[in-house]
């Protein structure tokens, strides 16, 4: 979703005063989004970076086949500098020596440890991932630590990574210089929805909002009764609404406040769950419906899982006489309309399989997209987001007019 510059440019002042930097890979080492090229993998990353590779494997059914995944994983591309293997759900120390044994003999890479099952360290996962910080305890994260300091090295890890690292440039002193964008003319202040039905939210965005001149509000849709004091628009992330539905639709109070802002011309964005939140109704997966905020002609539904993922390049036509806009996100929900009324007034072309996706919904100044959008890479939407903001939009439109 950004350049190689931006993303060494966002390692290089978020690490700032930490000893140490963990990136987390997902899916496999090489899987990204394209099965011939590397553009979007955790490898590609890891060279962008200058950082070296700890490769995690299922061990449990393995014993010297384990070296022959290694090896494999290490030939297919000699640029990358795996530090070391860890051995997962291996539940024995005489299962792990033969894996280590075999590990070290075909291939020289450090066995670093393995991790035995506990069922108690088990971290509950929904159809979205696994379920975050904010819903599990630091008893269980002290529990971690005990077991990985049994069954790693952790000593040797931390060692290798001093003398395998590549140095680089050195951190930027000059924060945030990552956006080319100029502060907003005039101050702002957005509400930013932010609980447990509503968790899906970048950092990176956070300090972009705040690096333009604007200031932030959390609110919560489940509990708070009023939308915060003083803000000049609503940005509604993704996350799930669908489990929450009840509770959100039972809020009167402040999904009137909401409608209501929105009706009078005022800025809101709603990405992928923040989208269903402001439709009509909700349909959860049991089937039962829920009213929500009804911002827009459409409602959504979970009854039927429906996966929709990728990566996407939305393109963004304000007016006939305007420039084309290009927003970049991430699609990744199961979520699906159940009646829509609005039309899409965005396009985004699928690069394997040659179609176009149409996405993007507006009504007056709301937004909604099954897209999330990442900001920091964004900035011609953004600014023209904040033509919304400070009115500059609509004297346009009306002098058109």
């Amino acid at each position: 979703m950004c350049s190689k510059s931006y993303l060494k440019s966002l390692f290089e002042q978020t690490q700032i005063g930490g000893d140490l930097s963990i990136i987390e890979g997902v899916m496999g080492l090489f899987d990204g989004a394209y099965s011939k090229k590397e553009t979007g993998t955790t490898a590609e990353i890891a060279k962008n970076l200058k950082l070296p590779v700890i490769l995690v494997f299922d061990g449990s059914t393995m014993a010297r086949s384990a070296a022959a995944l290694v090896k494999g994983y290490c030939e297919f591309d000699n640029e990358l500098n795996i530090l070391g293997v860890i051995a997962n759900r291996v539940n024995s120390p005489g299962h792990a020596k033969i894996l280590r044994d075999a590990i070290q003999y075909h291939t020289g890479i450090k066995f670093l440890g393995y991790l035995p099952q506990r069922k108690e360290l088990e971290i509950p996962s929904r159809y979205l991932g696994l379920h975050q910080n904010h819903e599990t305890h630091d008893k269980l994260y002290e529990l971690w630590a005990d077991h990985i300091e049994r069954h790693l090295n952790v000593k040797e890890l931390l060692d290798l990574n001093k003398t395998s690292r590549k140095k680089g440039p050195a951190p930027s002193s000059t924060l945030l210089s990552r956006w080319n964008i100029k502060k907003a003319s005039k101050e702002f202040c957005v509400a930013v929805a932010r609980d447990e039905a509503f968790p899906f939210i970048y950092q990176d965005t956070l300090d972009f909002f705040q690096h333009c001149g604007g200031s932030v509000k959390f609110f919560s849709p489940l509990v708070d009764s009023k939308l915060p004091e003083g803000i000049d628009w609503i940005y509604i992330p993704g996350g799930y609404p669908e489990i929450f539905a009840k509770k959100l639709s039972v809020n009167k109070s402040l999904n009137k406040e909401i409608f209501d802002f929105g009706k009078s011309g005022n800025l809101i964005v709603g990405e992928c769950g923040g989208l269903m939140y402001l439709g009509k109704s909700l349909i959860d997966q049991s089937g039962e419906p829920h009213k929500m905020v009804g911002l827009f002609d459409f409602s959504t539904t979970v009854e039927k899982k429906k996966l929709a993922i990728g990566y996407r390049k939305l393109h963004f036509q304000p007016s006939p006489s305007s420039s084309s806009i290009s927003i970049s996100g991430h699609e990744f929900h199961y979520a699906s309309f159940l009646k829509n009324n609005e039309t899409p007034i965005m396009t985004s072309r699928e690069r394997s399989k040659r179609i176009e996706i149409l996405d993007g919904f507006s009504n007056q100044n709301c937004f909604g997209f099954f897209t999330h959008i990442y900001w920091g890479t964004s900035l011609n939407w953004f600014r023209f987001l904040l033509k919304i903001i400070q009115g500059k939009y609509s004297n346009e439109k009306k002098s058109r007019l």
